[in-house]
């Protein structure tokens, strides 16, 4: 407030202006705040369900089921595609040559990593091999980095070909979003309180969380 004890008019744009700083030059995860589980339904005929890791942002996709890989490969922007695979059933797809041409995508890496620790830590279902090398990786600290646009996918039975991804992929991607979204809300009503704002000056102000999950 002023010294006359009204709210300036800026206040909402500062809250902007705060949020905006957070996420300077990140990429950046967004959530709804709804719950997530809609984002698995049914995809169309010949299509499935994958999460695209853009270098802005992340979200479920549909891509084509009957031709993956060309799908794949339009979507990250390279005829020749890559995969990065730490647990059987769940594969990071990436172009050829992304890392001679792209920066690390801080959030897919960012992802990656967390599905990691929650594999190591109990938190993904996942064999005793699959925790082990987890583990293995984040107590190495040679932590892997991921370049440029990625999508994840199942992995089919042929241990190649993509795949829908999993019920249990998909549990715990619901719960990443909603823990997302919990913090946005937080952090919301955090910058709120300090700058002496309503609920109702909160309409319309989205925020994107930036870090680490764990």
């Amino acid at each position: 407030m002023n010294e006359h004890g009204h709210r300036h008019p800026n206040r909402v744009d500062d809250i902007v202006d705060q949020i905006d700083a957070l996420t300077e030059d990140a990429a950046s995860w967004s959530a709804t705040g709804e719950h997530a589980g809609s984002l698995w339904s049914q995809p169309a005929p010949g299509a499935m369900t994958a999460v695209e890791l853009a270098m802005t942002g992340g979200a479920p996709i549909e891509i084509s089921a009957t031709e993956p890989v060309a799908a794949i490969a339009a979507r990250i922007g390279d005829p020749f595609i890559d995969r990065i695979s730490h647990l059987r059933r769940v594969a990071f797809w990436v172009g050829g040559n992304s890392v001679a041409h792209h920066p690390v995508n801080t959030g897919a890496t960012t992802f990656l990593h967390h599905l990691l620790a929650d594999v190591r830590d109990g938190n993904y279902v996942a064999s005793d091999d699959e925790r082990d090398h987890a583990r293995l990786l984040l107590t190495a600290g040679n932590l892997p980095e991921i370049h440029g646009p990625c999508l994840v996918t199942g992995i089919a039975d042929d241990g190649d070909t993509p795949a829908p991804l999993d019920e249990n992929f998909q549990g715990w991607f619901t719960g990443v979003l909603d823990e997302l979204a919990q913090r946005r809300a937080s952090l919301v009503h955090a910058i709120a309180r300090e700058l002496g704002l309503s609920l109702e000056q909160l309409d319309g102000v989205s925020v994107v969380f930036v870090g680490s999950l764990g």
